[in-house]
């Protein structure tokens, strides 16, 4: 385990990084909040509620002059917010507007990952596709997040595709390991051991909704991660922790469009 003095922040210095446990309780937590989840995005697999939010013509035309709209979501247990002993759950979900894309334009960027350490840099520096089967794919990727410390996880996921029309599609793609990386400077393969680290992250499931309409596509995520919680003392770090997970879904949609609109403008190139 890295030894790590303390985060500086506004010249106070307060020691966050020691080791962590994910312990059976968050993990069922977690696995619960999924559920319910999954299960709604199951029931809203339609032409009316595909979109969470059901995004207003006002906000449509925002994301149509490039805004980018997120929001945190939180869903309950029968009305009940759910515990997460030792944890945290974070989950936001983003719209934005990719103006001439198509569906298939953007399936292929989404399939790309080879590509993917070009489209999302600098917060994910490798990335390969493992295997394929149909329209499920299993793929590796190698985050990196600098902020008061240097984080690096070998992530795998894997990624399942479908289509409710041709003018919709939707990706779940679930994590199913996430190791932090001991000592990034020497080597990427020397891991901590799995729950039992800095607590950075220990789950991601990320849920793509895209549909096409107004002359482009509305490419929507929903990002749900489980981190470490927060020891007595340092529940300011709150705010913090939900800024910094925000950012990072920004910064991956507004990736996701640039590869695309890159593609778009490639495609034109070779055709005129």
């Amino acid at each position: 385990m890295r030894a790590i003095s303390g985060l500086m922040l506004s010249g106070l210095a307060f020691p966050i990084a020691f080791p962590a446990d994910l312990t059976p309780q968050a993990q069922r937590a977690f696995d619960r909040y999924i559920q319910l989840t999954e299960t709604g995005l199951e029931r809203d697999l339609n032409k009316q509620r595909f979109l969470y939010g059901h995004p207003t013509a006002q906000q449509k035309t925002q994301m149509r002059k490039g805004d980018v709209l997120i929001v945190p979501r939180e869903v309950r247990d029968n009305g009940k917010e759910i515990d997460v002993p030792g944890g945290l759950i974070q989950d936001w979900v983003g719209t934005l507007f990719i103006p001439g894309a198509t569906i298939g334009r953007v399936r292929s960027v989404m399939q790309d990952y080879a590509a993917y350490k070009d489209f999302y840099k600098p917060e994910v520096i490798e990335s390969k596709l493992l295997r394929r089967s149909g329209n499920s794919y299993d793929i590796f990727l190698r985050l990196y997040k600098k902020q008061f410390l240097t984080i690096v996880l070998n992530a795998n996921y894997h990624v399942q595709y479908g289509e409710l029309d041709p003018d919709r599609m939707y990706i779940d793609s679930r994590s199913t390991r996430l190791a932090e990386v001991k000592n990034p400077d020497r080597s990427f393969r020397d891991e901590e051991k799995i729950g039992h680290d800095d607590g950075f992250l220990w789950a991601l499931n990320s849920y793509w909704r895209c549909e096409q309409g107004d002359g482009g596509v509305y490419a929507q995520l929903e990002a749900i991660s489980l981190s470490r919680g927060l020891p007595f003392g340092l529940m300011w770090l709150r705010g913090f922790l939900q800024k910094f997970r925000r950012d990072s879904m920004e910064a991956t949609l507004k990736g996701t469009r640039r590869a695309v609109e890159s593609r778009q403008t490639a495609g034109a190139k070779r055709s005129s």
